[in-house]
């Protein structure tokens, strides 16, 4: 006979009832018979095989042992065997009992009594109270047992436990005493019925039985001044209409959920209310809390009311809401993630394109748009659950939120238990100002627990006492204690009422709760139908036993952690393990994260691989955080070995995403050691080589480039070596040394275009660009970058984009392409912005100003100015800052404001020597400042130490500004030919590439020359001269171009 893989097969139905009825038992006889043979086969796998549903091996073998057959007798057909091989089965789990051991007892009296109270007598003479089935009484059944012993002289003293049979922890105990012991947890569940004498310890000595107790019913008791607190606050938030977050902390069981609904159903008349949970396991990155609140935030009151299920927002709905609520559409990009929303093409390169910091910031901006909105109308409640299971990610979101929101009437309402909570140290030192109210919820008081039992009806006063007395105040503990009788805390208190309350449920239920808790915390109900093979499936005798409550959207929670902890510890392990390797394969590709983490939870070898495959693709999501969390449980897998290389290098890249640039390095050195192959030690090195760039430590990297750069020319793949070359070249820039950063670009040009990898073919391409905007060739320069742009905007690279954007209008400017070339910098600006790449915006705005002051629109120069000045000292660019604080002097000039433009270029000045940029803008900025010096001697001075500048090289647009306004500054102090001077200079910049903006310039200087040559006068007489005809149609022919200002002080005389 062929056994399937998994270990299970079908039997014969009709076979297997023929051969119980020919023993005259029932299937509840047959499971006592087969314990009694020391054969582990339970009722419910007596129901299962004899309706035809697949069993264990084991389960058939001792069938066909008790019916004295061979296996192959009692199995079915093997082609029905394996039909049903994958079906998942009942969840046998290693059972909860009552264990009672008695000390000198006569064994067939014992024997005797335990069979009369219901019990079966192990191996050992243990008497076991739960099999096969688990009964609420199975604990008080035990205890009369014990009590007849010791009262019939069967045994002097008598031990009662509970735990896991048969994998108990063996019994200790200090001696053997007469009389009945038992043990704490099993006599907190008795307390309600009988009497014991405690004494503290873990043994309680059994007295005498007490009056039977009743059902109760509960009520929020003992937080009047909780109650009285939150009472105000809402009171407080309707007056002054500004926010306030309270914060409800304490133990598990404590009441926190309890009271934040009261809280909540106190608010309905006022405030709209949301409401999200924080879980640690077993849901998808998209099924969060910020997934919860946004739904919650986009539904109408009505549909709220109306608590609407189904397949979530859809697209026309989200767009919808946003207009109703007059926010931007923009937000619809961001918050698409959380509901489960695919990007529209145009939407999805910008989004893959932003930084996670930029793509977190903005998310707090759109929910941020979405409470105000509402706000206006309604002040809200927000509740957050279980915020203790909070990664950083969310904490960092929602701080934000309570910044941004705290001047609007937003109540914040968190819980947290006492362990891992983050309050003190990952909220409060980011919100200092914030309105915050703790509440630390205390156990309650022994009056209010009493009110608490009284709320249940009528309770013996002993009984009430008592339970009071065990339940140490928690509100769970007491109330559990009244409703629920036999009771434990885990692992033994709690898992008697587990078990007790799945014995009560069908076969498919069980199974369906023990599937649900390998599951996790919240599960999907369509996942659960799928694993259990029964699409119809719903859990309503769960539901109506108080194991699982549902949420919404077609998902289900447990009603308490320990509900399901008390259910999952309880399935045997290898069965664990089968379901979670399972679900693992449910989840395949589609949810990689939660694959990896079911094959961790089996313990699968599979599982350190599956982890970094899962890593990558949260990684190619942009979802860091995630890979983050992915990464460091990779790292705690000890029973398995993993690729240290991969992890290295995967650990490097999520630092380096996430701006922990030194971190990364640090990754990417040990990855290198890890490196088992050349190709592998290539790709660490450029990882490093990358980090080191952006750490400017130059030197290190260029030793890294030099040792691979042989090693990436050996291999076939021309990628590696184009990706070497690039980073290579960039090396050069910065010291001037343009040609050989042209040649390096042009090598990976070539490579990259035989690899066919487009990203580092616009790198290269950029590169070369930049080669030939400092060399003054601004013609080659306009190509390239319009060349590389239209590449990222083909390929989806906004990232790259950004950066190419704002050097393709700088090269408009020179090619008088002024309008084009300042919405250019308009697009490069917003784009840097939304995708995080703040220099870009920062240079997108400085050339947007350049721009603005050069039509004459110097109040809207200053905006951008500014603008980009917050960000560039927010950055601790000094380069930049400097080139600000040139246009900002250009500004105050027009303006009429030249103390204000003389400080403005003093400072500038200052920022050029400080940072070492006399090479990058030293001589543009010594133009602007003789430009606005007073002393002749001293403008002429400035004008030749910027020359000596120019002359010792410079970056190309140096020549272009520094020389106008050198020749600008000779025509005010009417030297013609020092004027002419200048203008040479500039024809010879532009000798190889001459340029639109240059010409005009030139011709508009020369101009000026000729005409203060014949007298420089307006009046009427010299009005048709010719040169005074040539000077005005130069500056028409700028003013056409948009460079009414390019000469101000020049521009400013005509008037």
């Amino acid at each position: 006979m062929i056994i399937p893989q998994d270990g299970r097969l079908r039997l014969d139905r009709k076979r297997l009832k023929q051969h119980r009825k020919r023993l005259g038992l029932s299937q509840e006889a047959l499971a006592e018979y087969c314990f009694d043979r020391r054969l582990c086969v339970s009722i419910a796998s007596i129901k299962r095989a004899e309706s035809g549903k697949a069993v264990l091996y084991r389960t058939a073998r001792h069938l066909a042992e008790i019916y004295e057959v061979e296996v192959e007798e009692l199995s079915a057909e093997a082609e029905e065997a394996a039909a049903v091989a994958s079906d998942i089965e009942e969840m046998e789990s290693a059972r909860v009992l009552i264990q009672l051991h008695a000390v000198a007892a006569d064994p067939s009296a014992l024997a005797s009594w335990v069979q009369h109270f219901g019990g079966s007598l192990a191996e050992g003479g243990t008497a076991l109270f739960g099999l096969p089935r688990a009964y609420r009484s199975d604990a008080q059944r035990g205890l009369l047992c014990a009590a007849t012993l010791v009262e019939q002289g069967v045994a002097r003293g008598v031990y009662l436990q509970a735990g896991h049979w048969p994998t108990a922890t063996p019994l200790s105990m200090s001696g053997e005493q007469s009389g009945v012991w038992v043990e704490r947890g099993v006599a907190v569940q008795l307390a309600e019925r009988f009497v014991f004498d405690d004494e503290g310890g873990e043994w309680l000595r059994y007295c005498q039985p007490r009056d039977e107790a009743r059902e109760a019913r509960f009520e929020l008791v003992g937080r009047r001044v909780q109650l009285g607190q939150l009472q105000a606050i809402l009171e407080s938030t309707q007056a002054y209409q500004a926010g306030h977050l309270i914060y409800i902390r304490g133990v598990a069981g404590i009441g926190k959920t309890r009271l934040s609904a009261e809280f909540a159903e106190m608010a309905a008349a006022h405030a709209d209310h949301h409401q999200a949970e924080v879980l640690d396991f077993g849901t998808r990155a998209d099924e969060g809390p910020l997934m919860q609140l946004a739904r919650s935030l986009l539904q109408t009151s009505a549909e709220a009311k109306a608590e609407t299920q189904g397949e979530g927002l859809a697209e026309a709905h989200l767009l919808a809401r946003l207009s109703a609520l007059r926010l931007p559409m923009d937000h619809a990009m961001l918050l698409r993630p959380l509901l489960g929303l695919a990007q529209p093409e145009e939407a999805q390169s910008l989004y893959a394109a932003m930084t996670p910091a930029t793509r977190s910031q903005r998310l707090v901006l759109a929910l941020r748009d979405l409470l105000l909105a509402r706000s206006i109308h309604r002040p809200q409640l927000v509740v957050v659950e279980d915020l203790h299971w909070a990664d950083e990610a969310l904490l960092a979101t929602l701080t934000g939120l309570l910044q941004e929101t705290q001047e609007a009437p937003v109540i914040w309402l968190f819980t947290s238990r006492l362990e891992q909570d983050p309050l003190e140290t990952r909220l409060r030192p980011q919100l200092p100002e914030l309105p915050l109210t703790l509440i630390e919820l205390p156990p309650l008081r022994p009056q209010e627990a009493e009110a608490l039992v009284a709320s249940y009806g009528t309770v013996p006063a002993e009984h009430a006492a008592r339970c009071v007395t065990q339940a140490q105040g928690n509100p769970l503990f007491l109330t559990q204690l009244l409703l629920f009788h036999p009771h434990r805390s885990l692992p033994a208190s709690l898992a008697n009422l587990v078990q007790s309350k799945l014995d009560q449920l069908t076969d498919l239920d069980r199974r369906a709760m023990c599937i649900a808790a390998v599951m996790g915390q919240r599960f999907s109900l369509a996942s659960l139908q799928e694993v259990l093979g029964q699409a119809n499936y719903q859990p309503e005798l769960p539901q109506r036993y108080s194991l699982v409550r549902p949420l919404g959207e077609g998902s289900y929670r447990f009603v308490h952690d320990l509900i399901l902890q008390g259910i999952y510890e309880g399935i045997p392990k290898v069965q664990r393990d089968r379901l979670h390797l399972r679900l693992a394969a449910l989840y395949g590709e589609a949810e990689p994260g939660l694959r990896a983490r079911h094959l961790h939870r089996a313990r699968s070898l599979e599982a350190p691989n599956t982890f970094l495959q899962a890593v990558a693709a949260e990684m190619a999501r942009y979802r860091h955080e995630e890979a983050m969390a992915l990464l460091k449980q990779c790292r705690s897998i000890d029973y398995a070995p993993k690729d240290e290389y991969r992890l290295m290098l995967l650990q490097g890249q999520v630092a380096m995403a996430t701006g922990r640039i030194q971190a990364a390095r640090e990754h990417f050195e040990v990855a290198r050691t890890f490196a088992r192959e050349e190709r592998q030690r290539i790709s660490a090195d450029l990882w490093l080589a990358r980090v080191l760039n952006m750490l400017d430590a130059l030197e290190a990297e260029e030793a890294i480039l030099d040792g691979l750069l042989p090693l990436a020319e050996a291999l076939e793949d021309p990628l590696p070596l184009a990706e070497a070359l690039y980073l290579k070249g960039n090396l050069y820039f910065p010291r001037g040394d343009f040609a050989t950063s042209r040649a390096y670009h042009t090598r990976a040009l070539e490579q990259a275009r035989r690899g066919g990898d487009v990203r580092t073919e616009i790198q290269a391409l950029s590169g070369l660009g930049d080669a030939h905007y400092a060399e003054g060739q601004m013609r080659s320069t306009l190509e390239l970058f319009d060349h590389c742009v239209t590449l990222c905007r083909t390929h989806g690279h906004a990232d790259l984009e950004a950066s190419n954007l704002f050097m393709l209008g700088t090269a408009r400017i020179y090619a008088n392409e002024t309008e084009a070339a300042l919405a250019d910098c308009f697009d490069a600006a917003e784009l840097g912005k939304r995708v995080g790449n703040r220099r870009a915006e920062v240079v997108a705005r400085l050339t947007a100003g350049w721009i603005l002051i050069s039509q004459g629109e110097p109040q809207a120069a200053d905006e951008q100015v500014e603008q980009a000045l917050t960000v560039a000292r927010g950055l601790g660019s000094g380069r930049f800052e400097a080139f600000l604080l040139e246009s900002r002097a250009r500004v105050e000039l027009i303006t009429g404001r030249l103390a204000e433009a003389r400080a403005s270029i003093e400072r500038a000045w200052q920022l050029v020597k400080q940072h070492g940029l006399k090479a990058f803008i030293g001589p543009w900025v010594l133009g602007t400042r003789a430009l606005l010096e007073e002393d002749p001697e001293t403008r002429l001075a400035t004008l030749q130490q910027g020359e000596a500048l120019l002359d010792a090289g410079c970056v190309g647009h140096n020549g272009y500004r520094f020389l106008i306004a050198a020749a600008e500054v000779s025509l005010l102090d009417r030297r013609p030919e020092a004027a002419r001077h200048y203008a040479q200079r500039l024809t010879q910049l532009m000798a190889a590439e001459p340029c639109a903006w240059g010409e005009h310039h030139c011709a508009l200087i020369k101009a000026h020359a000729d005409w203060l040559e014949g007298g420089g006068e307006h009046d009427q007489e010299s009005a048709e001269t010719s040169a005074l005809k040539t000077l005005r149609a130069c500056w028409h022919q700028g003013e056409a171009a948009g460079l009414q200002m390019t000469l101000p002080r020049l521009a400013v005389s005509r008037r």
